[in-house]
């Protein structure tokens, strides 16, 4: 807008030297007509000016857009009137901000509106896994000469996210499922049935396919509907995860891979485990994981918590009981933390692995560089 209020006071001060040099009415007209441009420019476009809206979106369908790091995504921004005269430019600014690895990036944007709307697409791209969002933020539209800009009003809008998966490795790891010393007899998932006929997970009509053997015959006469005995799924003690991001850019990328990793490891094995990590709220939150399509919600929470969300002081009477293998990952190991775990779960095999500083770690941690994800993992016994 400073290049065009210049340009505009150099038009100004030609049309002055020429009405002072130049004896004749046209020049005076000139001059009269120079000043009055801003004036018919302003007026010609306020009311495009005063409707116009802009909004960001990744996909019409879907609130939340997801891919692979490293990916693209198609970012759209669209500029609109329902003014038919021509109204001049919106200059905005676009900030997309990475909230696990709090990488930061804004750009501004010029759009030219008029009576069809303007649809501008970027790609929208990250190196790092994480919740990326995008917002539109100190959007002002111009007159058509530049020289007058309003703010325009965002309303409902609310900029939109994407999750960005952490990339899955292919270590050679081995699963040894065990019972924990310590753990009190068979655990089921209260989420998701099975295979086990020895505990009733709960009941659900009939399918086509399902076994006259599971049919509840009693209550099928009661409520008239045929109802279908469904078994527990037995969960295995052997496996904890603590996910302890108390670190940001690169380290809790690093972080992410090794926990999918080992996850995605652990599901393709039918190794059921829990991950305790640092929930939205702020305290200690666990995920159970027992299927290959728990992998994608489970990531998403972990994300959505935001960068750095080291573990709270963890408190014996929150942890779980169980678990013959405790896995504890971070990106710089807590002194505090870890010695509770070795505590409460002394019966257990302790395994840390860490992303950060490889100093003073001692044998009970792998370290894990950037880029050396599978290397690191490789070899190990679960």
């Amino acid at each position: 807008m400073l290049a065009n209020l210049l340009s505009y006071l150099l038009i100004v001060l030609g049309t002055l030297l020429f009405f002072i040099c130049f004896d004749g009415y046209i020049s005076y007209y000139v001059f009269l007509l120079s000043l009055a441009l801003p004036v018919f420019s302003l007026l010609l476009s306020l009311p495009g000016m005063l409707t116009m809206r802009v909004r960001v979106f990744l996909q019409e369908d879907e609130a939340v857009a997801r891919a692979r790091k490293g990916m693209s995504l198609p970012l759209r921004v669209e500029a609109r009137t329902p003014w038919p005269l021509p109204s001049g430019q919106v200059r905005l600014r676009l900030t997309v901000k990475n909230t696990l690895t709090g990488a930061l990036c804004q750009e501004w944007l010029m759009l030219t509106v008029g009576k069809k709307p303007l649809l501008v697409e970027h790609a929208l791209h990250s190196g790092a896994c994480g919740l990326v969002t995008c917002d539109i933020t100190k959007v002002r539209a111009c007159d058509l000469l530049g020289l007058f800009s309003l703010p325009v009003r965002l309303g409902g809008q609310k900029g939109c996210s994407a999750f960005f998966y952490p990339a899955v490795y292919a270590p050679a790891v081995s699963v040894q499922p065990r019972r924990s010393p310590d753990s009190e007899g068979e655990r089921y998932s209260l989420t998701k049935p099975g295979d086990d006929l020895t505990e009733l997970f709960g009941l659900r009509e009939y399918r086509p396919g399902d076994r006259l053997s599971r049919i509840h015959w009693k209550l099928s006469q009661k409520t008239g509907r045929t109802l279908v005995k469904e078994p527990s799924l037995p969960l295995s003690d052997s496996l904890l995860l603590f996910l302890d991001v108390n670190g940001g850019g690169a380290q809790a990328d690093v972080l992410l891979d090794v926990f999918a990793t080992l996850s995605g490891q652990l599901l393709l094995r039918e190794a059921a485990h829990r991950v305790g990590y640092r929930g939205e709220d702020g305290a200690l939150a666990f995920l159970e994981l027992c299927a290959p399509e728990d992998a994608r919600p489970a990531i998403e929470s972990i994300l959505a918590a935001g960068g750095k969300a080291a573990l709270p002081l963890l408190r014996e009477e929150e942890l779980p009981r169980g678990g013959s293998h405790v896995l504890y990952l971070c990106c710089a190991p807590n002194p505090a933390q870890t010695d509770l775990l070795r505590r409460h779960y002394a019966s257990s095999r302790f395994t840390g692995l860490c992303t950060g500083g490889t100093e003073a770690l001692g044998e009970e941690f792998i370290p894990v560089p950037p880029g050396g994800v599978a290397e690191a993992l490789n070899g190990m016994v679960l």
